[in-house]
């Protein structure tokens, strides 16, 4: 397994062996071992490539996961596990992680060498199991209880809009305002055009409606910048242009309750050393 994971990362069989510091025909065989045993092929080889087969791509999955639990079971044992070491998938909401986490993980790598870190920056919904993930940062509410999550720091959802917009359309003083105004919408937010506010009743929601979405919060911000409309979004993507004066906050009295930020692992991960130090360091980094 090994030998397959070697040859399919670096593309041919003479950089794995040097990888693994084995003759090529070495890991040639393993490789051809492992096909028979099970019993299907897991590259296509030609005399200038190794390529993986659909078999393969979706056996390396699995496969390098199971290495990495092999390892860390081993380093247990050996109690070297203050030591982490292997990959370690990060999945993270993509403006989220460009204006905090990348810098916070540059300083985690300085810091755990042996772990190699591959950072996926996405606003969809990723599935740890079934895409390889060890942990993603996850915005919000949590409803899956499969997942085991520590909570890393707050996220403070606002209004606002652009001072231009509120001058040709006016200033909403009550949630119910809204109604009135062009709303820009965040399709990653899974309450929709249901927004979120906070009034002497408590927590409710209102519906809004308005021309302008978009899956991405940095596309909903340009868009409140060009006088879009209102704008419901975290702080922190918009937290330079309100302190310019590019935006400006609105209905401040009745914005909606924090955010948690999450770090959630699947359960069978609780005891993966990368894991866990990853998500303590990140937790005093963020603070």
């Amino acid at each position: 397994m090994r030998a397959y994971v070697a040859v399919a990362e670096a593309g041919s069989f003479t950089g794995a062996a040097q990888r693994l510091g084995m003759a090529p025909q070495l890991v040639s065989k393993y490789v051809r071992v492992l096909e028979d045993q099970l019993d299907a092929q897991l590259f296509n080889r030609s005399t200038r490539s190794v390529r993986l087969t659909e078999t393969g791509a979706g056996y390396l999955r699995k496969c390098t996961q199971l290495l990495d639990d092999f390892d860390e079971l081993a380093a247990a044992v050996r109690q070297d596990h203050r030591a982490p070491q292997g990959k370690l998938i990060i999945a993270a909401p993509s403006t989220y992680g460009e204006l905090f986490l990348a810098d916070a993980i540059a300083d985690f790598a300085l810091k755990y060498p042996k772990v190699q870190i591959d950072l996926q920056l996405s606003d969809r919904y990723v599935n740890l199991l079934d895409e390889g993930v060890d942990v993603a940062i996850r915005i919000g509410h949590l409803d899956d209880s499969s997942f085991i999550a520590r909570k890393l720091t707050d996220a403070r959802l606002i209004y606002c809009a652009s001072p231009q917009y509120l001058a040709h359309n006016g200033i909403p003083q009550r949630p119910e305002d809204l109604s009135d105004h062009a709303c820009i919408l965040d399709a990653n937010f899974r309450m929709g055009n249901s927004w979120p506010f906070v009034d002497q009743n408590g927590a409710r929601k209102i519906e809004v409606s308005g021309h302008l979405k978009a899956n991405s919060a940095g596309a909903a911000r340009r868009f409140a910048l060009k006088d879009g409309g209102v704008l419901l979004c975290p702080e922190y993507v918009v937290e330079n242009d309100l302190r310019d004066g590019a935006l400006a906050p609105v209905l401040e009295r009745y914005w909606p309750e924090r955010l948690g930020v999450f770090a959630v692992y699947l359960e069978n991960r609780h005891l993966s050393a990368k894991v866990r130090v990853f998500i303590d360091f990140m937790r005093a980094a963020l603070a």
